[in-house]
This record gives C-alpha cells, sequence and structure tokens, in this order.
C-alpha cells in the first residue's frame, strides 16, 4: 500500500532555470557592442581578425546586422587579407 506524506511545496516544485540567451544572440551583443565602442570613439575603426574558421562574409553580415541595430547606415566594411576593418567615413570637411 502506498505512504501519503506532506511536504513544503518550495521541496517539491521544480527549480526554474535561468534563461540564457542564445549563442546567435550573444555573438549579436558582442559584434553590436564592439563596434558601438568603436564608433563612440572619435577616428577609431572596429578591425576583427579573421581566424581560418572564419567565414568573411559571415563577419562581414554580422558587422553589418551590428551597425544597422545602432542605425549606423553609412558604415563602411573593408576586407583586408586576414582581417575585416569597419568605420565611419570622415565627412569631407573635417579631413
Amino acid at each position: 500500500m502506498p505512504r501519503f506524506t506532506t511536504a513544503p511545496i518550495e521541496e517539491v516544485v521544480p527549480k526554474r532555470k535561468q534563461r540564457h540567451p542564445s549563442q546567435r544572440a550573444q555573438i549579436q551583443r558582442e559584434y553590436r557592442d564592439a563596434l558601438q565602442n568603436a564608433v563612440n570613439r572619435q577616428d577609431q575603426a572596429l578591425v576583427v581578425e579573421l581566424e581560418p574558421s572564419d567565414k568573411p562574409l559571415t563577419v562581414r553580415n554580422r558587422i553589418k546586422r551590428a551597425a544597422k541595430s545602432l542605425e549606423l547606415n553609412d558604415i563602411t566594411i573593408r576586407r583586408r587579407r586576414d582581417r575585416i576593418v569597419a568605420y565611419l567615413p570622415v565627412p569631407e570637411g573635417e579631413q
């Protein structure tokens, strides 16, 4: 025959797991923060050093997505060998 007992609800209810952002969201935040830090400093460019496993087009698209979320429509992105450089162009009168 089964035995019946009582227990406090806190002990028997499953603990809720803390939700962590997905890997995609973490990567997007990392790119956005890096781009924002570079843009906030005048005359600074974001330089992304590519590793052999990195796909240049993927990195470029991530930078473009970060720029779009920061409303940086005039950003310039260039690939130079094993790195990608993103910067805001200097206005004509300030050179």
